[in-house]
């Protein structure tokens, strides 16, 4: 459990980044904690990476996942508050599965007061007997011929060791964790170095080169590490039927 003490771990998911960052200021401004993601895929991404919210802040209008959602929600027992400003907006089967069964999800149309929200927070925190405190994954990650020993912070390859640096490392476990999937550079940028980029700044794209170059990642050993331009990073698992083709015009 959370102290009474700690501040409130939210997870504000909402693609609209000047909503979000309002949303991000209220709640700081009323001592909690918030956690800004751009869309249920990050979030998604971080709690298979380990993290842990008391409660979730979500805004409908993306387009959502909603069963892999409310299986991570209720596995979790995460409270998930959605806030959106189309009172006509229609929730979906697992939306009202969770809310009917569970008890943990709400639904509200902005604008709202500040006491309101607050109280709607406490509510859904209540209903959930509290929120979880933040435990790091400590389990080995496999993804085909990779494996990456947590405890150690070390990769073998095939039965080779290679060695990362620790910001590489931990870079490396969030991709490995979360194949064929991209995550942004935002995510990435909190969950590293626990604050939003400056702008210029190079040190995410730094270490994602590092990763590659330390770990080989190509083709030829079933991965790659493509950067999507402004948007973030994604490891993309390539089937052994892929890659031939590829060789036959390697020559020309």
């Amino acid at each position: 459990m959370v102290r009474a003490d700690e501040p409130l771990r939210v997870a504000v998911v909402d693609g609209d980044v000047i909503q979000r960052a309002a949303l991000q200021r209220r709640l700081t401004a009323r001592g909690h904690a918030p956690t800004p993601l751009r869309n249920p895929g990050d979030l998604l991404a971080a709690l298979r990476n380990g993290w842990r919210f008391g409660l979730l802040l979500l805004n409908p209008s993306d387009t959502v996942p909603w069963n892999e959602l409310a299986a991570a929600c209720r596995q979790q027992g995460l409270p998930m508050l959605l806030l959106t400003d189309d009172p006509l907006w229609h929730a979906p089967p697992e939306f009202d599965a969770l809310s009917r069964n569970h008890g943990i999800v709400d639904f509200a149309a902005l604008p709202m007061a500040d006491h309101e929200l607050e109280w709607r927070m406490r509510t859904l925190i209540s209903r959930a007997r509290g929120p979880v405190p933040h435990t790091a994954r400590t389990d080995d990650v496999v993804c085909g011929d990779y494996r990456l020993l947590v405890q150690r912070r070390t990769v073998l390859h095939r039965g080779r060791e290679l060695k990362l640096d620790p910001r590489e490392f931990e870079l490396a476990c969030m991709l490995f964790r979360n194949p064929d999937h991209l995550l942004t550079r935002d995510f990435l940028w909190i969950a590293l170095w626990k604050q939003l980029p400056r702008k210029g700044a190079r040190a995410l794209d730094i270490a994602a080169a590092g990763v590659r170059k330390k770990l080989d990642l190509r083709e030829e050993n079933g991965v790659l590490l493509r950067a999507a331009y402004k948007r973030g990073y994604e490891l993309l698992t390539v089937a052994p039927q892929e890659v031939a083709p590829r060789f036959a015009f390697s020559s020309s």
